[in-house]
């Protein structure tokens, strides 16, 4: 074991003491601030477009339109349906005039108010025009004093009253009141200018509670699976859990560091896969075209041993360097970005957990150096056996830039149960250990298919017996090959 050991830290000062490693690792940081920097560009290029925005005068467009809809009512041969539907628009677009509400934002609640009072006006009838004119004014006064909570709890009333006329049942009865008391609890719509994911979180929630009371799941339009209630029933609880705690969720791309996070996980472990590939490429090959693994067929050293010592050097050298920039990661984000650290939500036994940003983070790029390791074998393996570097590391390089490719084709026309048996469908381990961290920008499709649908045991199985069967076939060779 001490020998081992003593050609493990020899092999670990060659590696660092070698030029291509300094240039790889510069390359590698250089990969993280470029994307920071890519951030900061976008970010910019956002705040340019709400600030172009903000300078828009919505009032006078309104005010076209009004003018625009009563000059054609003016002219006249419209049909009864168009004239009907511009008077609603001009009436529509008067009160949002007239209590100074931006009319594009329709989950804000006032313009909800104003859009209701509208329709009321225009289609109200003579056998219900008491019940519409008592609506108009509660709703002209809920809107005159600003009352949110008024209005809520009028919204409340209405759905109360459609269960007891029975157009509702108790369950739909049920999910209506939790969105309201939602709304009303953290104020979602109350505010114009409201961060856009509380809305779409509130809309997710109203979507999978009617998937989990038809029975129908509203995204595929196919029965819901028992698995597939019980996902939709944690994912409300951690969503719930976001509302009440204020967290935005990872595929919020509002949120600039969000999208430096997801960014540079990528990025940078993409850039370490390559370095490690060529890393490990040219360790056996570069010692046969220079001559000096002549020196360690003299020494007393086994060569199995001599392969180990390679072996542990490379994956000391991607462990190292994926903490390096995990850290690095998390440095910049909380030095450039004022907003709030993503933690990682989960459900446990029924209770939502959380994992703070920094040991996510970490964690996160631990296991996206699974794949590296794997590539990082293979390109070792390659060199054992061709003894030729620019050979290993080509193929290596392209068989993980094309590997995403190659099998997204073959998966759409291939359904054969062997094909789950292909190492490249199992690479993509980090979405299965953390299933409620979806990833909108990740280079490789994070769409679950017929091929990559399987569970992290079965992966992990799949990648251990290729990375068992790599072994075997390199250190076969190394041992019975001859090498002077």
């Amino acid at each position: 074991m001490s020998k081992i050991f003593r050609l493990f830290i020899d092999e670990n000062i060659k590696t660092w003491k070698k030029t291509s490693t300094k240039i790889l690792l510069i390359v590698i940081i250089l990969a993280l601030f470029g994307t920071l920097a890519l951030t900061k560009f976008m970010q910019k290029i956002n705040d340019n477009n709400e600030s172009i925005s903000s300078n828009y005068d919505w009032k006078e467009g309104l005010q076209e339109d009004i003018n625009y809809y009563k000059e054609q009512i003016t002219i006249g041969g419209l049909d009864e349906t168009t004239r009907k539907e511009f008077e609603q628009l001009i009436s529509t677009y008067e009160l949002f005039l007239q209590y100074d509400v931006e009319p594009w934002n329709n989950t804000f609640w006032k313009a909800e108010i104003i859009t209701q009072i509208a329709n009321l006006q225009v289609n109200k009838t003579e056998n219900d025009e008491a019940n519409t004119e008592e609506t108009i004014q509660n709703l002209t006064e809920i809107l005159k004093n600003d009352d949110f909570a008024k209005y809520m709890e009028m919204q409340k009333q209405n759905v109360t009253k459609d269960y007891e006329r029975g157009t509702i049942t108790k369950q739909e009865y049920d999910d209506q009141m939790t969105i309201l008391d939602l709304k009303a609890k953290y104020e979602i719509g109350k505010s114009s200018d409201e961060e856009y994911w509380r809305r779409t979180l509130l809309s997710s929630i109203e979507a999978m509670q009617k998937s989990i009371r038809t029975g129908i799941d509203q995204e595929t339009n196919k029965v819901l699976t028992a698995e597939s209630k019980q996902k939709y029933e944690d994912t409300i609880k951690m969503d719930i859990y976001r509302l009440e705690h204020n967290m935005a969720p990872t595929q919020n791309t509002e949120n600039s560091r969000t999208v430096f996070e997801l960014l540079a996980e990528n990025f940078v472990m993409a850039v370490i896969a390559i370095a490690a590939i060529v890393i490990a490429g040219g360790e056996i090959s570069t010692e046969v075209s220079n001559g000096t693994i002549k020196f360690w067929a003299l020494t007393p050293n086994k060569r199995w041993k001599i392969l180990l010592a390679k072996l542990l050097s490379v994956l000391f050298y991607i462990l190292v360097i994926t903490i390096i920039m995990a850290l690095l990661s998390i440095l910049c984000s909380n030095l450039f970005f004022t907003e709030p650290a993503n933690e990682y939500i989960y459900v446990e036994n029924g209770t939502v957990k959380t994992i703070a940003n920094a040991p996510y983070t970490i964690e996160k790029y631990l296991v996206k150096a699974i794949p590296v390791v794997i590539f990082a074998l293979f390109a070792l393996m390659l060199s054992t056996i061709t003894r030729n570097t620019a050979v290993s590391v080509s193929f290596s390089v392209a068989t993980y830039m094309g590997n995403g490719m190659v099998m997204a084709i073959l998966n759409t026309f291939i359904k054969k149960d062997w094909i789950r048996y292909i190492p490249f469908n199992n690479l993509n381990i980090v979405d299965k250990i953390f299933v409620n961290s979806p990833n909108p920008i990740s280079i490789t499709s994070s769409v679950s298919t017929f091929a990559t649908s399987t569970s992290l045991e079965f992966s992990l199985a799949v990648l251990g017996v290729c990375a068992i069967l790599m072994l075997v076939t390199m250190f076969d060779s190394f041992n019975h090959r001859d090498i002077i």
